[in-house]
């Protein structure tokens, strides 16, 4: 029998259905259009100006830390300067042929004395080493000129401090751009001259051009605006922020250069530079040298693909809507009775009756089926509230019990600062932050006698649980054997011994332990296998204790741990950590690193060790954007000036 043709009456109901529902839809779908370009324009623009800030501030901070590498080489040779009793023009030059034979980045080297410094009968003396074709070629710098009254001799002299020149071309070289580092060195207490390094900024430009912006640029520009590199090299130390902002009488690029010559970071968006509509800019200083890195983007490439997808959108969107409608009309005359009953059913379940059942569908079409499944729905809901209850409660129990292993655990490690409120000669702060509830990670301090203090940081292998428990073992062990008159390798042997007896689970530690005298500053200490700390000094130089290069606890017993020895002297800084700080990875998958954590700390030095605490964890927890991969602790001690 064939199905029977719609009546004249279930027209207006096909038409209403297409009112009520395709004419809202398509209301629907041109609001849903309007704002997904709105949203995806903020977004597009968010992504840009995130990855324009990311790009600047990446590589500035890899032009500065080029620039500061660079800077090691003259300040070594100051320092040799100074520390030599017997200096002639022949040892000099020795020792800046030696620095240049290591550090190729540098072009020349100088070293000028005040007068009568180092030959009562010489006034000036300026030994000088450069490159030439023939090799590293001797000169001295008072055959071209006064060179007291040079920029890079003067300047630092006057302000007492390292100093990198603005850029300029070099006399007889050609077109070459080169930049000047110099530092003062001193005898008996005042400046006794300067050391000076060239470098060629040839390989910036390289290093420049390499950098690829998506249909954008990038230039760079000194401390007083004018640009050292630029895509256009008719600007290059020829205009300036502000010469440009006058030329095109843009009042708003000479705020910007002015917020570059003071150092300072941007993000804007301004009128084009070269006739776009809109450009975003954004800018990062160079800290070394007080240059300014910039990124610049047309707003139109931003929205390019936005706009390509806003079209799809409304083809894609337009299609869904014709299909609708033809789903409407088939659907009205054939779903309408059936779809009541299913409404008072799904009606009644949402009043939480899950012990109907829904009746009185026949057929063997998708409603009957959707019926069924409803029913079969109604059963599983049932089971499923059942099974998450008791899941819920489970749940709850295990995290209660994770928060009072984390109590415990908290509670074994020291946690009360300042540590000795008694002792004046030292001052002590220790942390740890675990990745999971609990951690692997543990430090520790005691005194052995009245002077002799221990100091021991540690990373248990693996996280969770299993390592909490081997870390409170290890942490007792060592409470047994760190005794008085037992050095530091003897102590580790014994913790090796014991910790390798079966240990089926293969657990190891690695730990550094030391034994400080609180008086003397020495520091007696040996490490297995564990990140070496550092060392700073009150001015903010860091060292690297040396390791023995040995293995961790409970890998191989019989083995002997190396003891090495060092000095606090007053005001340093002694810095353990786990490798949670060293190897914290950005999204990107970078690592934090030692180089990163040593400028972290020396530009911290004289802040209370709480803050530099709060402010390293700060620091990672935003270097990681709140994934930690990893425990993170750290101790510092600081010798009482």
């Amino acid at each position: 029998m064939s199905p029977r043709r719609p009546t004249a009456i279930k027209r207006p109901l096909v038409r209403r259905l297409i009112l009520r529902i395709g004419v809202p839809l398509l209301i629907v779908y041109a609001a849903v259009i309007a704002t997904n370009y709105v949203q995806s324009k903020k977004a597009a623009i968010a992504r840009m100006t995130d990855y324009l800030v990311e790009l600047t501030n990446h590589h500035a901070a890899d032009l500065d830390a080029r620039f500061r590498e660079i800077s090691q080489t003259p300040t070594i040779v100051a320092e040799n300067i100074e520390a030599m009793r017997l200096l002639d023009e022949e040892r000099l030059y020795d020792l800046m042929e030696r620095r240049l034979t290591v550090d190729p980045d540098i072009f020349g080297m100088s070293a000028a004395f005040e007068p009568y410094v180092l030959d009562p009968k010489r006034e000036k003396i300026s030994p000088r080493v450069f490159r030439s074709e023939a090799g590293l070629k001797r000169a001295d710098a008072t055959d071209v000129g006064n060179y007291d009254t040079a920029d890079w001799y003067l300047i630092p002299k006057l302000l007492k401090k390292a100093y990198w020149t603005e850029p300029y071309y070099s006399a007889g070289g050609g077109d070459v751009l080169m930049c000047t580092f110099s530092h003062p060195f001193l005898r008996n207490g005042e400046i006794a001259g300067i050391v000076s390094a060239d470098i060629s900024l040839t390989e910036l430009e390289k290093t420049m051009r390499g950098i690829e912006v998506i249909s954008g640029y990038t230039f760079i520009v000194g401390r007083s605006g004018t640009f050292i590199y630029h895509p256009n090299p008719d600007f290059v130390m020829r205009e300036s922020m502000f010469s440009l902002a006058e030329i095109l009488g843009r009042p708003d690029l000479r705020d910007v250069g002015k917020n570059m010559v003071r150092g300072r970071q941007g993000l804007l968006a301004l009128k084009g530079l070269q006739g776009e509509e809109k450009i975003w800019m954004v800018y990062a200083p160079i800290p070394s040298c007080r240059w300014t890195f910039a990124a610049v983007i047309p707003e139109d490439k931003i929205l390019a693909p936005v706009n390509a997808q806003m079209v799809r959108q409304i083809l894609f969107m337009l299609a869904g809507l014709a299909g609708i409608l033809i789903v409407i009309v088939w659907a009205a005359s054939s779903i309408t009775r059936p779809l009541r009953k299913l409404t008072a059913f799904a009606g009644r379940v949402s009043s939480g009756d899950l012990d109907h059942r829904i009746e009185g569908i026949r057929g063997k079409d998708e409603i009957q089926e959707l019926a069924g499944v409803f029913n079969k729905m109604v059963g599983d809901l049932n089971q499923y509230i059942a099974d998450f209850a008791a899941a819920t409660k489970a749940k709850e129990a295990v995290e209660s019990e994770l928060r009072i292993a984390r109590q415990i655990q908290e509670s074994l490690l020291p946690r009360v600062f300042p540590a000795f409120p008694d002792r004046p000669e030292f001052d002590l702060y220790a942390k740890n932050h675990p990745a999971k509830e609990v951690a692997g990670d543990f430090y520790d301090f005691f005194f052995i006698d009245d002077d002799q203090l221990v100091l021991l940081i540690a990373d248990v292998s693996g996280k969770g649980i299993p390592a909490a428990l081997f870390m409170a073992v290890n942490r007792t062990l060592m409470k047994t054997v760190c005794l008085k008159g037992v050095g530091p390798a003897e102590s580790l042997r014994q913790a090796n011994e014991i910790l390798s007896q079966d240990n089926d689970a293969f657990m190891f530690t690695t730990m550094f332990l030391a034994v400080y005298n609180v008086k003397t500053g020495d520091l007696t200490y040996a490490n297995a296998g564990h990140n070496n700390p550092m060392v700073f000094t009150k001015d903010g130089n860091g060292r690297f204790l040396p390791s023995g290069g040995d293995i961790f606890l409970g890998v191989e017993p019989g083995f002997v741990y190396h003891e090495l020895s060092d000095r606090l002297e007053p005001g340093e800084l002694l810095v353990f950590y786990t490798d949670g700080v060293t190897e914290a990875k950005s999204p990107a998958q970078d690592f934090y690193g030692e180089s990163r954590f040593v400028g972290f700390v020396a530009d911290r030095i004289r802040k209370p060790l709480p803050e530099i605490w709060a402010d390293l964890f700060a620091e990672l927890n935003a270097f990681q954007e709140g994934r930690e991969y990893d425990d993170i602790t750290a101790l510092f001690l600081k010798r009482s000036e």
